[in-house]
C-alpha cells in the first residue's frame, strides 16, 4: 500500500496476478484506489507533481474523511494473494516503516491491524536496483528482483500455480508491464477529488483495449471502482484494421 504523507490517508497501489480454479494460469490486476491501492482523481492523476498526494486532498469532502470502506477492500484483495510485489526504494521503505509500526499504534483501527498482518505474512518481491538485504528487516519472506529481471521473473511466476500476486503501488512498474503484456486487469478507483495537474496514471497511451468486467460503490463513500480486463489482441486487431 502506498503510505500517504498525511496521517489521515494511508493507502496502496497494486497489481494482482490471480490463479483461476480451473486452469492454473495466473494474471495481473492493476488496481487504482485510495485506502488500499493507488488513487485516481476524477481528472486522471495519480499523484501531485512532487510525487506526494497530500495536495490532492486539499478539497476532499469532509463526509469521506473517516471512510474505511477501501481498507476493507484492500484486505479483501490481500487475503486472496500469496505474493506481494513492491517497487521503488522510497515506496518500499515507507510502506515497510508504516505497516510494521501499526501493531504498536494504539490508535490503529482493527482493519489496519489486519492489513499490517497480511503485509507481514504474505511473500513479497521487491523490484529495485538499490534495495539491499539489510533493508528488508524485519520482513523475512521477501526477495529482491532487479528492474531488468522483473518482466521475466513475473512471467515465470504467472506460469506457476498459486493465488493472486499483488503489485502494490508501482505506477512505473505496471506501466512497463503493460508494454510486456503482463497486466491482465486494471482496477481503477476514482476519488471525488480534482488535481488540476500532477503525474498522470498512464505513461502515454498504452496499446491496449479495456473491457469493463465489474464495478462497485460503497455506502458512505465517494469512491467508485471500475475493473477492466486488459485485452491486447483486440487492440492489436483494431490497429491492423486501420
Amino acid at each position: 500500500m502506498l503510505v500517504y504523507q498525511s496521517q489521515k490517508f494511508k493507502s496502496c497501489c497494486h497489481v494482482t496476478i490471480r490463479v483461476t480454479a480451473d486452469c492454473y494460469a495466473r494474471w495481473i490486476e492493476a488496481t487504482a484506489t485510495k485506502g488500499g491501492c493507488f488513487i485516481v482523481t476524477v481528472d486522471g492523476y495519480y499523484e501531485a507533481k512532487d510525487k506526494t498526494i497530500d495536495k490532492l486532498f486539499q478539497f476532499y469532502h469532509s463526509d469521506y474523511v473517516d471512510d474505511q470502506n477501501f481498507d476493507h477492500y484492500a484486505a479483501e484483495r490481500l487475503r486472496a494473494a500469496d505474493t506481494l510485489i513492491l517497487s521503488g526504494r522510497t515506496s518500499f521503505l515507507g510502506n515497510k516503516q508504516y505497516w510494521t509500526s501499526v501493531p504498536n499504534d494504539p490508535n490503529a483501527t482493527p482493519i489496519r491491524r489486519e492489513l499490517a498482518d497480511l503485509y507481514h505474512r504474505t511473500d513479497k518481491l521487491v523490484i529495485s536496483d538499490t534495495i539491499r538485504l539489510p533493508d528488508l528487516a524485519p520482513w523475512k519472506n521477501t526477495r529482491i528482483v532487479s528492474i531488468a529481471d522483473a518482466p521475466n521473473e513475473i512471467r515465470t511466476l504467472k506460469e506457476q500455480p498459486g493465488r493472486d500476486m499483488l503489485i502494490l503501488m508501482g505506477r512505473v512498474l505496471w506501466n512497463a508491464l503493460l508494454v510486456h503484456r503482463l497486466i491482465d486487469e486494471l482496477h481503477l478507483t476514482t476519488f471525488p477529488i480534482i488535481a488540476g495537474d500532477g503525474i498522470p496514471l498512464f505513461n502515454g497511451r498504452p496499446p491496449i483495449a479495456l473491457k469493463l468486467i465489474h464495478s462497485r460503490q460503497w455506502q458512505g463513500s465517494g469512491n467508485s471502482l471500475a475493473c477492466y480486463r486488459v485485452d491486447y489482441e483486440s487492440a492489436l486487431s483494431e490497429r491492423e484494421a486501420e
